[in-house]
Order: C-alpha cells, then sequence, then structure tokens
C-alpha cells in the first residue's frame, strides 16, 4: 500500500505518493484534489520511470506537482 503525503504548492492542492512496484522500484503518482479536502481527485502523472526508494519516489511525484503547476502559471502570467 502507498503512502500519501498532501502537497500544497501555488494554491494547488496535489496527493503525492509512491506506489511500490517490486522491491527497491517505486512509481512516483501525482492526483490534483480539486476543491477541498478531497471533493474529486484527478491523476495528473503516473511516472514511467522508477525510483529505486520510496523517500526518492516522493520527491519526484512533488516536483511533478510544481512543474504542473507552474507550467499553468506561466500560460496565465503572459
Amino acid at each position: 500500500m502507498s503512502r500519501n503525503v498532501v502537497f500544497v504548492y501555488r494554491g494547488y492542492h496535489f496527493l503525492c505518493s509512491a506506489e511500490k512496484e517490486r522491491p527497491a522500484q517505486f512509481r512516483p503518482v501525482v492526483v490534483r484534489q480539486l476543491g477541498w479536502p478531497s471533493e474529486k481527485l484527478v491523476l495528473l502523472m503516473n511516472d514511467a520511470d522508477l525510483c529505486r526508494t520510496e523517500a526518492e519516489a516522493l520527491r519526484h511525484a512533488e516536483q511533478q506537482a510544481m512543474h504542473w503547476a507552474d507550467s499553468r502559471a506561466e500560460v496565465h502570467e503572459t
């Protein structure tokens, strides 16, 4: 079972998790929460790249969430 971490960035709420695939292989997963606490959940990314540890996969999921939010902010700032 994967552990979910609530991650807030630029006003967006995300659930980041690391799904264990095999021993020493974790897949980063990012889900966006629409509404709070969690009225609707939308899968944003389920990365094909595997990480060696759960902590590494969680960091990677947070980076993906930041990239997603930053790409939306750039569109609105121009």
